[in-house]
């Protein structure tokens, strides 16, 4: 009896030296990560930019050193109907595409919006493709009516748009 119960304990013991080599060998692994995504505004913000920037004759257009502001100067207008005009387009050599809003003007003093109007050729927002240039677009700047005063009169106009990004 005691050869069957030694061999019993040796059966159980092998079964538990084979459960514990089993879970030896069986392990699960598990990776936790964490993935970080940022946005690169600066490429955007750098990337979007005035090009090919002219002036009708008699005027002046100088484009700053970062290509974000145009200074233009008009000759002295003294007849209705006499005009200068602004030639540009934007360039995008970002990352993303981009949504460009619609030129908006205003003058620095709104008693003289009678004299003179400063009209775009885009009245409504564009997409400029990632690597893309737009097509040549214009600002108007004309003399509406004549100026009844004899000292001339500097009118200063701020036009601003707007470029967001897209998805590329």
């Amino acid at each position: 009896m005691k050869k069957n119960k030694g061999i019993k304990l040796g059966i159980i013991v092998a079964i538990l030296l084979l459960g514990v080599a089993f879970a030896a060998f069986s392990t699960n692994f598990t990776i936790n990560g964490t993935a970080k995504i940022n946005g690169d505004s600066s490429n955007f913000a750098t990337n979007v930019i005035f090009d090919q920037v002219s002036a009708s004759s008699g005027a002046t257009a100088t484009l700053s050193s970062d290509k974000k502001t145009i200074t233009f100067t008009t000759p002295e207008f003294t007849t209705a109907g006499t005009s200068a005009t602004l030639t540009y387009k934007i360039k995008n050599t970002s990352n993303y595409g981009a949504s460009v809003s619609k030129l908006t003007c205003t003058s620095s003093d709104d008693d003289f919006a009678t004299y003179l109007t400063a009209t775009p050729s885009r009245t409504t927002n564009l997409t400029v493709a990632k690597g893309a240039t737009s097509a040549a677009e214009t600002l108007t700047v004309a003399m509406a009516k004549s100026y009844p005063e004899s000292t001339a009169k500097s009118v200063t106009y701020t036009c601003t748009m707007t470029a967001t990004a897209q998805d590329a």
